[in-house]
């Protein structure tokens, strides 16, 4: 992928780029009309390359950290969870994450507001492309068709407001149900908006979703949104609102296309190395490659694991003890072996041997996730198709041994731990938690969350946004 840093156009004499911080300021200098900045189809798949680019882990032209699914959004998803924690020799990074006083939820957090920036930067961005939706003729001489290009800008549009609404506000149809986020769909610069409801930002989330299903095709590799993505996406959208029967349907859809493979147990240990790349378990990935990295203080792999530049961020022996001895990711993914035996947290981490190279790309999307997908949905719909589906699965790909027999919320529970065994790191425990209404304590940290609180709720808005946006309140409680 061609790296296009913040929508970084360069055509005779035409600089487009953003470069403010806030959704409300996405104006980019040009040197002509704005209707005239994407003119063709090859400038416009410059453009949509652009979006991509956001999703990796950089400082833009003004030295501000733009993170997002490429290395913090992963991250806190665990350590802000019940399975991970940073260890007690640390780099400071992350290090309020494990205080059972919450002190990572407030509205000065760095972290918190390197999402919500980074997030409404990929949408200022993909508003700006969506703006020429029906503007540009199809270029024999350039690959795709720009309503496939298109179809990415609403794919990526949709996820980004996923991830906002998810981490920012409370679930659908439960507390403060006015109290989304704020959902600029035009590309109008220096405009100040208010949030939207909850429910306005998924039925958001759903018209750009169904917009990008009948643009979107299936020829794009991994390294871009396809229809499976879509149909993952849609998955994940249905869970969320509690359509299960919805959610069940897609996620078999996932399932049932065979241009990819779910992983079996023979390719678990190299699925992580930069040969696992192009296994076809794999529907999109965020692409890196030797010539073009992540930081070495923010990519993915800089806290993580014992080969990291930091070794930081580790899992819990409660998490490791879930494992069976028979167990595929025991010892590949997951190891109580050499650097974590050497510290002095009590008890011992377990190494998170997933990502250890930087040119790795990282996973945000793969086939196995429609499994657990369909569990979830089952187990409201279903809950004796969800067990037996349960240990089908487990026992054909994960561990031969595997047998489990529980009901009820305990059902529930040992199919979301399952979940992050297979997807730790991968974007999903806190979310997980949080939309099933499980509270949990970190038997590491001691944090604890329960449902009722306002960190289990949703993220603070920053600060520095607020001042910023004066049409925008805090999330209630903070």
């Amino acid at each position: 992928m061609e790296k296009i840093k913040i929508l970084l156009i360069i055509l005779t004499g035409l600089a487009v780029s953003s470069c403010k911080s806030e959704f409300s300021e996405e104006l980019p200098p040009v040197t002509l009309p704005l209707d005239q900045a994407i003119t063709n189809e090859k400038v416009l798949n410059t453009a949509v390359n652009g979006l991509y680019g956001l999703y990796q882990t950089y400082y833009d032209q003004s030295s501000e950290s733009l993170n997002s699914y490429g290395a913090l959004i992963p991250t806190l998803q665990e350590l802000l969870g019940d399975n991970a924690f940073v260890v007690l020799i640390h780099s400071n990074r992350f290090s309020a994450t494990k205080d059972p006083n919450l002190t990572f939820y407030t509205q000065n957090s760095d972290d918190i507001a390197t999402v919500w920036r980074t997030l409404y930067r990929i949408i200022g961005n993909a508003n700006f492309v969506l703006n020429y939706e029906g503007k540009i003729t199809d270029d024999p001489n350039t690959p795709g068709t720009p309503e496939n290009q298109f179809g990415q800008a609403y794919a990526v549009r949709a996820m980004a407001y996923f991830t906002l609404v998810t981490l920012f506000s409370d679930n659908l149809n439960s507390s403060n149900p006015d109290v989304g986020v704020p959902m600029p769909l035009k590309f109008k610069p220096g405009t100040n908006l208010p949030r939207s409801s909850v429910k306005q930002v998924y039925d958001q989330i759903f018209t750009d979703l169904t917009s990008a299903s009948t643009r979107i095709g299936t020829g794009n590799g991994n390294k871009k949104f396809n229809a499976a993505a879509i149909d993952m996406l849609f998955s994940r959208y249905y869970l969320a609102i509690k359509n299960y029967a919805q959610a069940n349907t897609y996620a078999q859809k996932v399932l049932d296309n065979t241009a990819y493979t779910l992983l079996p147990s023979s390719g678990v240990a190299d699925f992580f190395s930069v040969g696992g790349e192009n296994n076809n378990e794999i529907i999109f990935q965020i692409d890196y490659n030797a010539l073009d990295l992540p930081g070495d203080n923010d990519g993915i792999t800089a806290t993580w694991s014992s080969v990291g530049r930091y070794k930081q961020n580790f899992a819990t022996q409660a998490f490791f003890s879930k494992l069976g001895p028979k167990d595929v990711r025991r010892g590949t993914w997951y190891r109580n072996t050499g650097y974590v035996q050497t510290l002095n947290d009590d008890p011992k981490p377990i190494d998170v041997m997933k990502y250890t190279v930087t040119d790795r790309d990282i996973v945000v999307i793969r086939k196995t996730e429609a499994v657990f997908n369909q569990l979830e949905a089952l187990y409201y719909t279903n809950p004796a198709d969800a067990l037996f589906k349960l240990n089908a699965w487990m026992k054909a790909n994960r561990d031969t041994d595997y047998a489990y027999v529980g009901t009820g919320i305990d059902l529930l529970k040992e199919i979301l731990i399952q979940k992050n065994l297979e997807m730790f790191l991968e974007g999903f425990r806190y979310s997980d938690l949080k939309r099933n209404g499980l509270g949990f304590k970190n038997p590491q940290t001691q944090v604890e969350l329960t449902p009722s609180m306002v960190q289990f709720k949703a993220f603070p808005v920053s600060q520095t946004e607020l001042n910023t946006n004066t049409l925008l309140s805090q999330y209630p409680g903070y």
